[in-house]
């Protein structure tokens, strides 16, 4: 009975030992991009609002390699078997017989053997999850918020005598890789022709000669550090796992100290609201725009709430972009109505890895779905700003087309990349109040868009520059073209007390501070009541 039981564990160990190798492989090979901080943040968030098909397109890709390495090492632990496996080498005119299965020595040792194989599997993800690095980085402090971050409420900003509209479209994985490469992308051929067009004919900020675009730093890489950078100049760092998640799920403030877009134009007036096809509560989306702007927020759930769709009908993330557009349609014309500028912002999903969702009215004109559901949104956003053309209020409205960071499913793109091809994050500005000075061949990261999307409204910013985002209208090197990309990335991963202290919002330190405070005078009361023994 005790070996059943020894050897149910070994197997289920090995289970487990299977799973984490294959899925450290499968992450260090789909995520070559991500720091082990972005899985500490999305974990704290909870993964019950991540759209199922994202889930399920992980566990279909691993879950026949986590079989065949289980049955794999499952076997090397028989014992006894009738069917042994030899082969005979003849040495000196003698033959000698090797048993190559079952494997004595593995058979015979399967504690050591097992402790061997949880070995191998704990340095396969701590290696492939990075998590020496990001230790590594952690340990070391950095001055660079202290140098360079522009704390917009200190800042002289100047609105102009008429307030401009700001429609942001923020695209999921946008980036300028699946171009042509007749203007800077990667494709021999343009699978969104629509977005290129676009870029071309207006202003559209770029590292190259040709189309291009922001560089993908530390703390801007998934969709909500990337709506961070974008709107409040600032990388999305994780510090502290257990009291982050307490702080940004649910109704919790969220990065207090950050000074938003729509934090500056509420001074102003302005009516704010958000849209995006999933749960705003996936990765605190929600919580950082209601406290950083108090931003309405139309998500699935708001829709289901007003009677729009009902939770069976629920797609993808949540809703799909068709109706993204549709509604938006109706919002956009509200907001129209009333005395007042607006900014609105939508967040788009359908080209979310894995493949994208494949709308019904997707046209079949490229070989791989994850073409073609790109194909359909350039497509899409363009049909929609023939709406917007139309309207009352387009020649007062600035409009922003961004992506969020760059695509995650990176075969796709890297495929297709010759050279030392860089890959780089989508943008566009569509009827702009300024002229900008130079387009081409700026250094810059999403969260240089901050101060550029403000000036582009026709705001004045005294410094040109806002959090750690430099305004590209104007000639003022950005932080890395005056430090060097690598540099300032390597600095950003480093753990920052101005960070931590400020920028994360007072409520988490008043938290952790009491419970310090808390800890020590517990620690007091022992000492004490142990003296007095």
């Amino acid at each position: 009975m005790k070996n059943k039981i020894k050897n149910a564990m070994i197997l289920i160990l090995l289970l487990l030992c299977s799973i984490t190798i294959i899925g450290s492989m499968y992450y260090y090979k789909n995520y070559p991009k991500q720091d082990f901080d972005v899985i500490i943040f999305i974990f704290s968030q909870g993964l019950e609002t991540a759209s199922p098909e994202v889930i399920k397109g992980i566990v279909s890709s691993c879950i026949f390699q986590v079989i065949f390495l289980f049955l794999l090492l499952s076997l090397l632990t028989i014992k006894n078997t009738k069917n042994k496996i030899c082969i005979n080498i003849k040495i000196f005119r003698k033959f000698i017989s090797f048993q190559l299965f079952p494997i004595k020595i593995i058979s015979m040792h399967k504690i050591a053997y097992l402790m061997l194989i949880i070995i191998i599997s704990f340095l396969s993800f701590v290696r492939c999850f990075r998590i020496d690095d990001f230790i590594k980085n952690k340990s070391q402090k950095t001055k660079i918020f202290e140098e360079y971050y522009v704390d917009a409420k200190n800042v002289n900003i100047k609105f102009p005598k008429k307030n401009k509209n700001l429609i942001i479209i923020i695209g999921e994985s946008f980036e300028t890789t699946i171009l042509s490469k007749e203007n800077g992308g990667a494709w021999d051929y343009s699978i969104m022709p629509e977005l290129e067009k676009l870029a071309l004919e207006n202003t559209s900020f770029s590292n190259t000669e040709v189309l291009g675009g922001a560089l993908q730093s530390y703390g801007t890489d998934h969709s909500a550090a990337g709506n961070v950078s974008i709107t409040s100049g600032i990388p999305l760092i994780t510090i502290d796992f257990l009291n982050q998640g307490s702080i940004y799920k649910g109704t919790g403030i969220y990065l207090q100290g950050a000074y938003s877009i729509g934090e500056i134009l509420s001074q102003q007036n302005y009516n704010l609201e958000i849209i995006m096809g999933s749960d705003g509560n996936f990765g605190g989306r929600k919580q950082y725009y209601v406290t950083n702007g108090n931003y309405k927020v139309f998500d699935v759930n708001y829709a289901i709430e007003q009677g729009k769709m009902t939770d069976a009908e629920k797609v993808w993330w949540g809703f799909e972009d068709d109706k993204l557009y549709e509604w938006s349609k109706e919002e956009l014309t509200e907001l129209a109505s009333q005395d007042k500028p607006f900014n609105y912002i939508m967040l788009t999903a359908d080209t979310h890895y894995t493949d994208g969702y494949l709308s019904p009215n997707v046209e079949n004109k490229f070989d791989s779905q994850y073409e073609n559901v790109y194909a359909y949104s350039s497509k899409s956003i363009y049909k929609f700003l023939d709406w917007i053309k139309k309207q009352d209020f387009y020649n007062d409205t600035v409009i922003v087309i961004i992506g969020d960071h760059l695509g995650m499913q990176n075969t796709f793109y890297e495929n297709r990349i010759n050279g030392n091809y860089t890959r780089t994050i989508y943008n566009v500005i569509i009827n702009s109040s300024i002229k900008a000075q130079n387009t081409k061949n700026r250094q810059f990261t999403t969260m240089d868009m901050y101060p550029t999307i403000l000036a582009s409204l026709g705001i004045e910013i005294e410094g040109n520059r806002l959090g750690l985002g430099t305004n590209l209208y104007s000639n003022t090197p950005t932080i890395i073209e005056e430090l060097g990309f690598d540099y300032f990335n390597s600095e950003i991963k480093k753990n920052s007390d101005f960070y931590n202290n400020y920028i994360l919002g007072d409520e988490y330190y008043i938290t952790k501070k009491k419970n310090e405070n808390e800890s020590e005078n517990s620690n007091e009361e022992i000492i004490n009541s142990n003296s007095s023994i």
